[in-house]
């Protein structure tokens, strides 16, 4: 009689070169959701409405044949691979990003502040009828560079995540920054929100694109 045998989870790291084409498609997220794997990004940088290619820096676990897979999935987009071991040679391109300015944010300590101001927000999100689109951007402060947020935003709360712009260094005592885009029905998105108010990760919704849309909808009437 055969037995099933457990396999052991396998990890993978490398250096990805984003094509500016896929900027804007969640391909991280679907490492996530289409091939169960964890994904930690080490390093990043990624700048919108730029030429040229983002990179990430990718811890890949999961299942052995799974991580087979998702690296041909990336193959077969045009990503390009390389080896973790020379990302060292590769400069990070530094470009201010679009939201608040890390000198301007306030303290994470602030947490009351914080949550405040995220729940307004969200509510001000609500009324102009948005439910499954919500753009912000997350600070991921310091000790948590070894933890899979993003990933978690995925495979915990159901969300289809892009990373628009984002800034992450490892090697120096700044924050990391990213931009994101989260799809998911209200429900998920508030969670998953609640989720980063838990870590102490400071958040902040853009709420830009959203009233452009109404205004752009009122002036066509």
């Amino acid at each position: 009689m055969s037995q099933n045998k457990s396999v052991e989870p396998a990890s993978v790291h490398s250096r990805i070169l984003v094509p500016q084409r896929y900027h804007r498609q969640p391909v991280i997220s679907r490492l996530v959701s289409r091939y169960g794997l964890t994904v930690n990004i080490k390093a990043a940088s990624l700048t919108s409405d730029s030429d040229s290619d983002g990179w990430f820096d990718l811890e890949l676990s999961g299942n052995p044949q799974k991580l087979t897979n998702s690296l041909s999935y990336l193959q077969g987009l045009g990503v390009n691979l390389l080896e973790l071991a020379i990302a060292t040679q590769i400069q990070p391109n530094q470009h201010s990003l679009t939201f608040p300015h890390p000198a301007s944010k306030r303290s994470p300590k602030d947490s009351r502040w914080l949550k405040n101001q995220w729940q307004e927000q969200f509510q001000q999100w609500i009324s102009l009828g948005q439910t499954s689109r919500l753009r912000l951007q997350l600070c991921v402060l310091k000790s948590y560079y070894e933890e899979p947020v993003i990933s978690e935003l995925v495979s915990r709360y159901g969300l289809t995540v892009n990373i628009t712009s984002a800034r992450l260094q490892p090697d120096t005592e700044d924050d990391g920054w990213f931009d994101l885009d989260l799809w998911g029905r209200t429900k998920q998105l508030y969670s998953s929100l609640s989720y980063l108010e838990k870590l102490g990760l400071p958040i902040w919704l853009d709420l830009s694109s959203v009233y452009s849309d109404v205004y752009d909808g009122l002036r066509l009437r």
